[in-house]
């Protein structure tokens, strides 16, 4: 378990690396926290897989695009394979940063959906929980199924995405309650949880929901279950009754129901039709 001392000692490098089943569609490599190391620096030229980092406390640089952004404590960013990217810490106040590293089709095409393909810094993240529950699974069970840090990748890609696109200054109701969905995908919300979160009540949060984002947050919330359901029949070799357990659906039978009123395909159809490669929008029926 890391402690907040842990982040005052100084040692060069924790790594925890993954041992479990790979695949060319989501491949995890490590995790870890640098500590305050003045020397600390990494550069490459042609990378081979994806980094993501916060910075815990400290100062360090990191270099891309032609382009060099000092870092301090809450800030974050996100690298890509096959471009140069050179980062070290402060020599007078080094950084201490909490890491991830993966590779696989599923990093590329969450980061794309979610308008991130390129190298990309966001200043006052703050947002390092799902960073540290994949360090913290990955001490306790290096062979953990890939499946579960998949998910807590997903949730840091969210967070990543909306503060760089600026909705996190958003502090209204409506956007409590989507950011509230965003981070529980996998639980069992009802319209209680989701009100609760604004202190309204059920009617009064759906109207204010519905009048923002023109759908009720139940069928928000099912809509992105899904969404992550078509990322996953695409781009990985999960089954499709490890992906209704994985996101939480009640059975088999009810994530298949679902799913092709959704679509129009049943799960099986949509992993088996090449024209998946693009998301179907249909909406989902009215409840």
């Amino acid at each position: 378990m890391i402690t907040k001392r842990d982040l005052y000692e100084i040692h060069s490098e924790k790594i925890c690396p993954y041992t479990g089943m790979a695949s060319p569609e989501f491949a995890p490599l490590s995790a870890g926290i640098s500590y305050r190391d003045p020397y600390y620096h990494i550069r490459r030229f042609n990378g081979d897989h994806y980094v993501f980092e916060c910075v815990l406390q400290g100062t360090g640089y990191v270099e891309f695009n032609g382009t060099l952004t000092r870092l301090t404590a809450g800030d974050a960013y996100i690298l890509h394979p096959c471009t140069f990217h050179h980062y070290y810490s402060d020599h007078n106040d080094p950084w201490v940063k909490i890491w991830f590293n993966g590779q696989g089709n599923l990093i590329s095409h969450l980061l794309s959906d979610y308008q991130l393909g390129f190298n990309c810094c966001v200043r006052n993240f703050w947002k390092s929980d799902y960073l540290m529950q994949i360090l913290q699974k990955l001490e306790k069970e290096p062979s953990l199924n890939k499946n579960e840090l998949a998910l807590l990748l997903h949730q840091h890609i969210i967070q990543f995405s909306e503060q760089l696109n600026g909705l996190q200054t958003d502090t209204s109701a409506p956007q409590i309650m989507k950011t509230y969905i965003e981070q529980n995908l996998t639980a069992p919300l009802n319209i209680a949880n989701i009100a609760a979160q604004v202190h309204l009540s059920n009617s009064r949060a759906i109207h204010l929901f519905k009048e923002t984002f023109h759908m009720t947050p139940y069928h928000y919330y099912l809509s992105r279950k899904l969404a992550i359901a078509q990322d996953l029949l695409r781009s990985t070799e999960m089954s499709i009754q490890e992906i209704s357990d994985l996101l939480g659906f009640p059975d088999y039978r009810h994530f298949t129901s679902l799913f092709k009123r959704w679509t129009g395909v049943t799960p099986s159809w949509f992993r088996n039709d090449l024209s998946t490669r693009d998301d179907y929008v249909k909406p989902l029926p009215p409840a």
